[in-house]
């Protein structure tokens, strides 16, 4: 059976690995994470690249979490662009920003032009995904990188991130 995650009474996993991304329901393990249950701290060892994960969809948000903590990487999740905000003026900044740009409260866009101001932050590679189609000189104009859309080609976004974090 896949490993899943149990959130709050809930459980998720991953279903199949591939073209595309599912949830299925499965045994738990615990979420490592703050108290305010919308950022939560997942990975393995100290030295493992962070990922920011910036994604409102709760299953999305869990089950790419769960992955890559599965990839050896260490993940902090964020569920709208101000927290992620909030998240970029502390220590220690992350190897790479995964980031849906449909965002509440501040969108994907606002946040990349506000990241690219701070010059703490402004060279964190970000990975944009999005469910529609991105304007391509809007992506140009905010040096987003790669884009990813929905549904995720998991393998595809696995292996940019490695590239990009230089993580084998």
């Amino acid at each position: 059976m896949s490993p899943a995650i149990d959130f709050f009474g809930f459980s998720l996993g991953r279903a199949f690995r591939g073209t595309s991304f599912g949830t299925t329901f499965g045994p738990a393990m615990s979420l490592r994470g703050s108290p305010d249950r919308s950022i939560g701290v997942w990975g393995a060892r100290r030295l493992d690249p962070l990922i920011l994960l910036v994604e409102d969809d709760f299953v999305l948000r869990c089950s790419l979490a769960e992955l890559l903590s599965e990839e050896a990487f260490r993940v902090e999740c964020c569920a709208d662009g101000d927290e992620a905000l909030r998240r970029l003026q502390r220590p220690p900044p992350p190897a790479l920003i995964l980031l849906d740009i449909m965002l509440p409260r501040i969108n994907g866009f606002e946040l990349r032009a506000l990241q690219r101001k701070n010059p703490m932050t402004a060279d964190i590679p970000v990975i944009a995904i999005s469910a529609h189609d991105l304007d391509p000189q809007h992506v140009d104009e905010l040096d987003l990188g790669p884009t990813f859309r929905k549904p995720l080609d998991i393998d595809r976004l696995l292996t940019r991130i490695r590239s990009l974090t230089g993580h084998a």
